[in-house]
């Protein structure tokens, strides 16, 4: 079964009671996680290799590339003999990102808001760690309001690309924690494998790339439909 194929309803918090008194952070992936931006990462990477002549890829390798650096992701689904046109690709795909509205809309899953207000008012700290530039990620939590809630981010164009430990450690350094103070949430299997190598807490949000049946080899410690069913949990 490819990672994006199955179940996306699957709910698995049985662990949490087990390690919740640990957490003082919770630290967010951004695409697919907290903002509904998927197919608007499918539409520009298609309209971007269209330009340049080239293969479109197929939607699943598109989507396996998100959340990594935009350059070394674009580069590797160039075709092997056209591996040299990846800054000229990249620089298309930013063009028309910048040119398009609706590419660039940051629409909050339902319950985004409400659960960084509970987090704070609870007293846990917020973090980001995403394979956006720093630049995204900045306009990203400004447009939404999350920016207000933040306190510390990590971005792709800061350290190694996920599954890297590099960002969550970073984002934990910035924090003034111990990564097994930190909980991960991401719609992917980097961001699951990041979590891992990390030695943090991980979630798995079926509301993005990968479906829970995808997740379930990773073994995340707690698989949800999207964020809001942490509502409850840290309720």
């Amino acid at each position: 079964m490819h990672f994006t194929q199955g179940r996306r309803d699957l709910i698995d918090t049985e662990k949490f009671s087990l390690f919740k008194h640990e957490i003082k952070a919770v630290v967010f992936d951004i695409d697919g996680t907290l903002t509904d931006t998927i197919g608007q990462i499918i539409e520009c990477t298609r309209l971007t290799f269209s330009h340049h002549s080239l293969p479109i890829p197929p939607q699943a390798d598109i989507q396996s590339i998100i959340g990594k650096k935009l350059l070394e992701g674009l580069t590797s689904l160039l075709p092997q003999d056209k591996k040299s046109l990846g800054e000229a690709v990249t620089a298309t795909y930013r063009s028309f990102y910048a040119a398009d509205e609706k590419l660039r809309q940051n629409i909050l899953f339902n319950g985004v808001n409400e659960l960084f207000t509970l987090l704070k008012n609870k007293n846990y700290k917020i973090g980001i760690a995403s394979g956006k530039s720093t630049a995204g990620i900045n306009r990203t939590l400004e447009e939404t309001g999350l920016d207000v809630f933040v306190d510390a981010v990590c971005s792709g164009d800061e350290v190694p690309s996920k599954p890297d430990k590099a960002m969550m450690l970073t984002v934990a350094e910035r924090l003034f924690l111990e990564p097994h103070e930190l909980l991960g949430v991401g719609d992917a299997g980097m961001d699951i494998e990041m979590y891992h190598n990390a030695g943090s807490h991980s979630c798995a949000v079926e509301s993005g790339v990968w479906s829970g049946d995808g997740f379930k080899v990773l073994k995340p410690e707690i698989i949800v439909p999207d964020v809001s069913h942490l509502i409850k949990l840290f309720s």
